[in-house]
């Protein structure tokens, strides 16, 4: 990449000040871009590094995240963001992505079942102990009057976020687990850190 392009990457100036870095990995190709394109704070920049070339399996989103630290020089308050879903995953390799995760000082923002959960909890709180990602769309649609993934209506996910950060960490009876091993997200965490 050449330098001008890395420069603008993770460029930390917001306002002619400097801001710490939140760098977030992501499975998603839209989504979770557009999703954090909401958050203005002139002392945090949000740079989201999504798939970009179809490689989404978690190993790829954490080969993504070791690119940036090797080859940026982050400053000690940057941190970076392993945002991945537990839907296409077995257990072993969510395991083992997320050890290494921690091991080389990476946070993580875990989904269960996907990040879908995060955008309905915006709206409404879970009443049931088991749903799918495909379920948790057509709330969605139902909820918004449509719903997609490339071209998310921000306008409806501003004002409830703080209702969205509550829902989560109500979800979220064991904060210290990895990943929700029930339905829940940790998406909170990183936008506790924005709000």
């Amino acid at each position: 990449m050449p330098l001008t392009n890395r420069k603008r990457l993770l460029d930390r100036t917001i306002n002619n000040r400097d801001a710490s870095l939140i760098i977030i990995a992501t499975e998603g190709q839209e989504t979770e871009k557009q999703y954090f394109s909401i958050f203005g704070n002139p002392k945090v920049k949000v740079v989201v590094i999504p798939t970009t070339d179809g490689k989404s399996a978690p190993v790829h989103v954490l080969s993504r995240l070791d690119r940036i630290k090797n080859d940026y020089d982050l400053a000690a308050d940057d941190t970076l963001w392993l945002m991945t879903d537990i839907d296409h995953i077995r257990d072993e390799q969510r395991s083992q992505i997320c050890q290494e995760a921690i091991q080389k000082g990476f946070n993580l923002a875990v989904s269960n079942p996907c990040f879908e959960l995060w955008l309905y909890l915006h709206f409404s709180d879970v009443t049931t102990t088991s749903i799918s990602c495909d379920q948790l769309e057509g709330k969605l649609r139902k909820i918004l009057g449509s719903y997609n993934k490339a071209k998310l209506d921000l306008k409806k996910y501003i004002g409830q976020v703080s209702s969205a950060v509550e829902r989560a960490r109500a979800l979220d009876i064991n904060q210290n687990e990895r990943w929700p091993n029930s339905i829940g997200t940790h998406v909170y965490k990183v936008v506790e850190k924005l709000i």
